[in-house]
């Protein structure tokens, strides 16, 4: 075991007066650094807080522009303008012509309790352009059991919501998200509202929501399992035919997607169904169907990601006709024009450059469209071709058309040109996953990290930036560090976690402006098993870094700026079991350098609660504590404080808080902190001679952002839900420039910062 010797006692004292000196020296030059509030006009969304000490902090978006997955997108039939898109992880949306914007409906002031983010699906009310449905929940099963989500119903366009009395398991964002609509309100009647559900069947309400029914299972199937996939389509769509006669005051035609079943179809009014007689293999997975203003049923369909032999199918006077653009696709968006029954839209998923069709004579020709794109600036050239969700026609204009998919939402007013231009319309949509953020003592931007599309230099808080780190690499950033006492030198790691072989991992010695990839990637040498996790940087040599990767596997160090790489082969011993960092998606901060003390880094491992420390830039380390709780491991911070020799902090979600001023030796529990989910350190409050700390977490029973200028002795809340924002905080990092500024990086509203205002 190696073991790095005590400082020699007669040496301590004279030591620590140097670093407490110097440390003095770096907290006065950041507290003279003066910080700029940034004011963007035209105003964006915020929403302002007020602190029991009389401030108001205002919370709004950090901008990015889009960056997910936006799965639905729907049109009131008789009022064009009133438009909602529904994302996978990022909540839904309603548009705001006179702004062009999008408006958050799923927050804090508008719901009645917490609820996630991820939208199964949504529908308007034909009859009553105020109302509106929305189905909620991430995933369907949660440690191998049923996962009860949500239907939630407005009477006033989302301005506010009830929870109905249905907790049905959903997929917002699992496999076949892009289906629907699963929920769909009778056309004649507003009190009957369908829902096909993954796991339970199609369920009826005769009373606006406010009681379900299950339809019998033997008229409609709960639907069959994917071969490809555990996840399931069930009844992956309702539509009503608005040409058919009413029975009782309801629309007598109705049709449902079963997967693995086919379209059933009830011509009572629900009373009774039956399977559409087909000739079409089963192993077919209804995505979307929609019925234009002739009658005419058109359905798409997915068969299989080895097997792509999708089809697009017409259904009318009681016979299947094949209308497919070209074999060898799956298809899911359909989109009919209300004005133009003849014009279909269909595309395959993925998208391609070749496969987005458009059909005027009912689907007996089909044109390939070309397509040309005014993309958000940062946005890749390949953003427009990839996971599709959905298509939509405005009912009073031909020409206009929505398309949604992974990056966001387009819209074009060239619909019935062969040539059409699509351009990005996400302005109040943002919607990515954070992972990191530095800001940089001296530098007035932000450095952000998030999923997929890699991360950005803030120069300007008000505009979306103008291009990612990697410059339109498919990448998703996991961490990112600086050393403290060369605050131009950022470290940042990540690959493409579909293909984590495909690693970008690298540098900037110019504050994040540009970057370039470790030598070890260039020259092929690099360790396959480096990638993701966390890392760190000494405070006084940029040469120096340690490599907490992914997957369990255990840190490495290098001396030489990444040129090589030393696997750290402490940490395979029995008694601390491999690597800290668990998982690409688990929230763990785990490893951190000390701000002050040359090549001192630091480690706290969940499996045993150990906190570890190496002196000497990684080579070796010692278990310097063991009397942290254990088994933390999605949810763990480890930070240092700014300026600050030995101040270690580490936040262990609901076991709380605890402080290190010894380098670790022994940590004290700061005990009104009864949850510490993330932690992090900003400018010193004007007067102060220590940094502000932030964390997310609970405070006497009150939960939020807390702000302490008192190293923990006291605590501000400045907000409970950041801007109104129910994605849960994955990271939050203080601005070393301007005190009280805080960014709060989110699981799918992208970043949000907050700062004090007049």
């Amino acid at each position: 075991m190696n073991i790095i010797k005590n400082w020699r006692p007669k040496y301590k004292q004279l030591i620590l007066g140097v670093i407490t000196f110097l440390s003095i020296i770096f907290i006065q030059n950041i507290l003279t650094f003066s910080g700029e509030q940034q004011q963007c006009s035209p105003a964006p969304n915020f929403s302002t807080f007020k602190t029991s000490t009389g401030e108001n902090y205002q919370w709004t978006n950090l901008r990015m522009g889009g960056g997910g997955f936006v799965t639905g997108i729907v049109i009131h039939p008789t009022h064009s303008n009133l438009i909602y898109a529904r994302t996978d992880v990022g909540g839904l949306y309603r548009w705001q012509p006179e702004k062009q914007t999008w408006l958050q409906l799923i927050q804090s002031d508008t719901v009645p309790k917490k609820v996630p983010l991820n939208i199964e699906s949504v529908a308007i009310d034909p009859q009553n352009p105020n109302i509106i449905y929305t189905a909620i929940g991430a995933y369907t099963q949660s440690e191998q059991k049923p996962k009860p989500g949500m239907l939630l119903k407005s009477e006033n366009q989302g301005q506010s919501w009830k929870i109905l009395n249905l907790a049905l398991p959903m997929g917002g964002n699992e496999f076949w998200r892009w289906t629907g609509e699963r929920l769909a309100v009778d056309p004649n009647n507003s009190n009957i509202v369908y829902f096909g559900s993954r796991l339970n069947g199609l369920w009826l309400s005769q009373n606006g929501g406010e009681s379900w029914n299950q339809i019998n299972p033997k008229q409609v199937p709960l639907g069959e399992s994917h071969p490809e996939t555990n996840q399931k389509a069930g009844v992956s769509f309702v539509t009503f035919d608005p040409t058919s006669e009413t029975l009782g005051g309801k629309t007598q035609t109705i049709y449902v997607g079963v997967s693995g079943k086919g379209i059933y179809c009830s011509q009572n009014s629900g009373q009774t169904w039956e399977l559409l007689k087909h000739n079409f293999d089963v192993k077919l997975v209804p995505q979307q169907g929609v019925v234009n203003s002739q009658g005419e049923l058109i359905v798409t369909f997915y068969h299989s990601q080895k097997q792509p032999q999708g089809k697009v199918l017409k259904y009318t006077n009681n016979t299947w006709e094949d209308i497919t653009p070209e074999a060898e696709i799956n298809y899911a968006p359909v989109a009919v024009d209300p004005q133009k029954p003849d014009t279909i839209f269909v595309s395959s998923y993925p998208m391609t450059p070749d496969t987005i069709y458009r059909s005027t004579d009912g689907g007996k020709q089909w044109t390939t469209l070309k397509n040309k794109l005014n993309k958000i600036s940062w946005w890749p050239d390949w953003s427009f071709y990839n996971l599709i969700g959905a298509i939509a026609i405005s009912p009073q204009n031909s020409d206009q058309v929505w398309l949604t998919n992974g990056i966001g939402i387009w819209k074009t007013e060239d619909g019935s040109k062969d040539q059409i231009t699509w351009s990005g319309m996400v302005n109040g949509l943002e919607e990515t996953v954070a992972f990191d953020a530095v800001s940089l003592p001296g530098d007035h931007a932000v450095i952000t990290a998030i999923a997929d599309f890699d991360g950005f230099r803030h120069e300007s808080f008000c505009e979306i930036p103008k291009t990612s780190h990697s410059q339109g690499v498919f990448n998703t950033t996991t961490q990112l560090a600086y050393s403290f006492n060369h605050p131009n030198f950022v470290v940042s790691v990540g690959a493409n976690h579909h293909e984590p072989d495909k690693i970008r991992a690298g540098f900037s010695q110019d504050y994040g402006k540009t970057w370039q990839q470790f030598d070890s990637i260039k020259n092929k040498t690099h360790p396959a098993e480096l990638v993701f996790g966390n890392v760190a940087v000494s405070a006084t040599n940029p040469d120096h870094i340690v490599w907490q990767p992914t997957n369990d596997q255990p840190p490495y160090y290098t001396k030489d700026r990444g040129k090589t790489w030393n696997k750290i082969d402490f940490f395979a011993q029995e008694t601390i079991g491999g690597g800290a960092h668990t998982h690409l998606w688990n929230r763990q901060q785990i490893l951190a350098a000390d701000s002050v003390q040359a090549d001192t880094f630091y480690l706290y491992h969940h499996r045993q609660g150990y906190f570890l420390r190496s002196q000497n830039g990684g080579e070796t380390w010692e278990i310097v504590n063991q009397n942290l709780p254990g088994g933390i491991w999605n949810g763990a911070n480890l930070k240092t404080a700014p300026g600050i020799a030995g101040e270690v902090w580490v936040s262990l979600n609901e076991k709380g808080l605890y402080r290190s001023s010894d380098f670790g030796q022994n940590f004290s529990s700061l005990a009104t902190v009864e949850e510490a989910r993330v932690l992090t350190f900003g400018k010193a409050a004007p007067g102060a001679n220590y940094p502000t700390v932030f964390i997310h977490g609970r405070i006497n029973g009150e939960g939020g952002i807390f702000r302490s200028i008192d190293l923990g002795q006291n605590w501000v809340r400045i907000a409970e839900y950041p801007m109104g924002s129910f994605a849960d905080p994955m990271v939050i990092v203080g601005d070393m420039n301007t005190f009280g500024r805080v960014f709060v990086g989110t699981s799918g509203n992208g970043f949000i910062y907050g700062q004090q205002s007049p």
